[in-house]
């Protein structure tokens, strides 16, 4: 897949009139994977090329800073999703002040229509575009028909009777709901960031782990989880990571009155050096809340505990 960076870079590109899949996807959840998977279809059946087509940073950051969410994926980990979807380009359009203040016709004039010469353009049944968002689902379709440009819509995906979509999906994260965002998400929610010097706590509990400074804006609620931790040599996205089975421990360990908000993960039956290295913890299950204990014995009697049930969850799902 090939990586653009703006539509001014892409125009002129390639052979045909692609098919562009359109939206922020933070996440790239099911539904977002839906939405790709059409698009990828749809090229198919035009023999035309399939283009991923999203913004940086997130719209609502750049209009309203203080009502941008906290995100799913860093813009790494949003482009490693993407790529999976096996579609042939992804265009990341910077999204500026300026850029928000072009009205619905120009946006689809210059952009869908020049820069991107789609011939069908596929968008989710919550769609808005132009300055205040004034262009809806069937503005654009309105002006999909006066151009000839195709226009599909994917509607809402459920999951069961969960309704798909970045919102649901960080208020579960929010809440420890992990195994729940896993359904919504297709694959375990992972976290990001830097393994750097912690307290040496762990170490003293016979416990060693990786203090990770996080990068990812969405993390789970403070508490003890399964998880897989991956190691990214040469940083996210450059190599294929090595995996381990894992626990992590986020939030303040109540039984040591000074100690700090952390982010620890520990590898079970492993001992390796990954200080300073970009390390990624994908969340399978929530184990317990952080709880203060009376002694110092009796935090190491339940972290013991706690590895265990963790190694068990690993050895029956096989890692």
């Amino acid at each position: 897949m090939e990586l653009f960076e703006g539509s001014d870079r892409f125009a002129g590109r390639g052979p045909g009139s692609p098919v562009v899949a359109i939206g922020i996807f933070d996440g790239v959840h099911i539904g977002h994977q839906e939405l790709m998977r059409r698009a990828r279809l749809e090229a198919q059946r035009r023999s035309a090329l399939s283009i991923v087509y999203t913004f940086e940073p997130h719209p609502v950051r750049i209009l309203s800073p203080a009502q941008c969410p906290k995100l799913l994926t860093t813009r790494e980990q949003k482009i490693g999703q993407i790529r999976l979807q096996q579609l042939d380009a992804v265009i990341v359009e910077r999204f500026t002040q300026e850029f928000a203040r072009q009205e619905p016709g120009r946006f689809f004039e210059d952009v869908i229509r020049k820069k991107l010469r789609a011939s069908c353009v596929v968008i989710g049944y919550d769609f808005t575009f132009g300055q205040h968002r004034q262009g809806t689902i069937e503005t654009f379709e309105d002006l999909g028909r006066k151009s000839g440009v195709g226009v599909i819509v994917v509607p809402a995906v459920f999951a069961g009777e969960t309704l798909v979509s970045s919102t649901v999906i960080r208020s579960m994260i929010a809440a420890g709901e992990v195994k729940r965002a896993r359904a919504l998400l297709g694959r375990p929610y992972e976290v990001v960031g830097e393994v750097a010097p912690g307290r040496g706590f762990g170490a003293a509990l016979e416990a060693k782990t990786a203090n990770l400074r996080v990068a990812s804006e969405a993390q789970p609620m403070d508490g003890i989880y399964i998880t897989r931790t991956l190691v990214h040599e040469g940083g996210y996205g450059a190599a294929r990571p090595s995996k381990y089975a894992s626990i992590t421990s986020i939030g303040v360990n109540p039984t040591f009155s000074d100690a700090a908000h952390t982010f620890e993960t520990h590898l079970i039956d492993m001992e390796l050096d990954m200080m300073g290295k970009t390390v990624s913890v994908e969340f399978l299950e929530r184990v317990r809340d952080q709880a203060r204990f009376l002694s110092v014995d009796e935090l190491r009697r339940r972290i013991r505990s706690d590895i265990d049930s963790a190694r068990e969850y690993h050895s029956r799902s096989g890692g």
